[in-house]
């Protein structure tokens, strides 16, 4: 075999790694890569990288290398560290959106919370951790089985920045199976050594699929007559307020404009009309009877609160010829915690964690998406089984509006749309 040749002097063969996707390193190469203070500060940088470019997916093919550099880790708490360098980059806009939506809040509590979260997520990294000398076999199942936590309840309604993401990239319209296969090469990738032909062969074949599929696919565009209505208002004014008053007279009259362009099916942003349903009820009258007579169906973002106000749903309420005055369309499935979800105290939206994502309108099979449900899998189980037509975001960025939480929010809606390999309909408030 011929020698190699590195900074002008001569390596041997034998001194040699091939440390997964981490490249070909001199054996002090692999011990300084492998030192978790390296290790953090390389997480981090895909923390920050992956969720930074909203015109573009391709950054995300960096989640790769994450499952890999928590397990090079030395042991349990540098892959704590890692984990925990890794998702408190990409949720880095956290303490600010707590503190902007929660204004009497401290910094320090907002902190609190945050690093409660990020601790959350690192968590399973480590009870997966696989012993010292595991095989690359037992290193790729643990890393499945920290996926496999990640992304199912309770820890999967919280899993803002799943590597995962990158299938929508990866494998777009392959759906569940292109979900599996990233999961997959996650794991391999985390496992091959330089000795693992038989991993580093199932690498390359994944790596074609990946080739075979955007080869294949194309994007699809929305239904020309359904209309998806992004605003700038900002933070919601007081419900009995005249700046409230003026929002809502605003939103029916851009309902009534849209109606008489030919519009089928028009979305507002989540949460963008408040929650008192009596005086919604007169706001909207006139748009639902001119809805109606042309068969069309208007969606509104509302809080729909209990008769005893102990509870709320975060809907999509609608007006017209399939849903009218006011009721319930779809409602969060999982919706923001602490902020909206109070995990069963008074005066906190309800959840429905096993419910059902799609929903049938104008002939159509819906899968809606509702806020904070842009970050995570769980809730879009529907849409990953081919069941949808359409993906409709209703949501509500006035808290992280410029924010890194902004473009991370809008990667992920674009990922799974492209994982489900269908068009996607956003509407949302800044």
């Amino acid at each position: 075999m011929a020698d190699r040749w590195q900074m002008g002097g001569r390596i041997q063969p034998s001194n040699m790694i091939i440390g997964g996707a981490s490249g070909i390193l001199p054996q002090d190469g692999r011990h300084a890569l492998a030192s978790s203070p390296v290790l953090c500060l390389l997480s981090a940088g895909i923390g920050m990288a992956a969720w930074t470019d909203q015109e573009q997916l391709f950054p995300l093919t960096l989640l790769l290398l994450l499952p890999m550099l928590i397990f090079r880790a030395p042991n349990r708490a540098g892959a704590f560290l890692v984990a925990f360098a890794y998702y408190g980059t990409a949720t880095r806009a956290v303490p600010g959106i707590i503190c902007y939506f929660f204004p009497s809040l401290s910094i320090g509590a907002s902190l609190s919370l945050w690093g409660t979260h990020t601790a959350l997520l690192a968590l399973p990294w480590v009870l997966a951790f696989p012993p010292h000398g595991a095989t690359a076999w037992r290193r790729a199942f643990s890393v499945a089985m920290a996926l496999l936590i990640l992304t199912v309840p309770p820890i999967g309604l919280f899993h803002w920045g799943t590597p995962l993401m990158a299938s929508g990239l990866l494998y777009p319209g392959w759906q569940w199976a292109g979900l599996l296969i990233t999961a997959g090469l996650l794991a391999l990738i985390a496992a091959s050594t330089s000795r693992t032909y038989r991993i580093h062969a199932a690498i390359g074949g994944a790596a074609i699929l990946a080739v075979i599929a955007n080869a294949g696919y194309r994007e699809s565009r929305p239904p020309a007559e359904w209309q998806a209505v992004s605003l700038q208002l900002g933070k919601s004014p007081e419900l009995w307020s005249d700046e409230m008053a003026w929002r809502r007279e605003f939103l029916a009259d851009r309902a009534m404009r849209d109606l008489s362009h030919g519009a089928k099916v028009i979305i507002f942003p989540e949460s963008i009309s408040g929650s008192n349903r009596r005086v919604q009820s007169a706001v909207w009258h006139d748009v639902s009877v001119a809805a109606r007579a042309r068969g069309a169906t208007v969606l509104v973002g509302e809080e729909t609160w209990d008769n005893a106000r102990t509870g709320f749903k975060n809907a999509l309420v609608g007006y017209g010829a399939e849903k009218d005055g006011g009721a319930v369309v779809v409602s969060s499935m999982v919706p923001m915690p602490v902020g909206d979800w109070k995990f069963g105290f008074e005066e906190g939206a309800e959840t429905n964690i096993f419910g059902s994502d799609i929903t049938d309108l104008h002939g159509k099979k819906v899968a809606f998406s509702l806020c904070y449900e842009d970050f995570l899998l769980w809730p879009h189980r529907g849409l990953l089984a081919g069941r949808a037509d359409l993906l409709v975001s209703a949501t509500n960025q006035w808290p992280s509006s410029g924010t890194s939480a902004e473009i991370a929010q809008d990667i992920s809606r674009a990922a799974l749309a492209r994982m489900a390999g269908i068009p996607i309909l956003t509407a949302k408030n800044r």
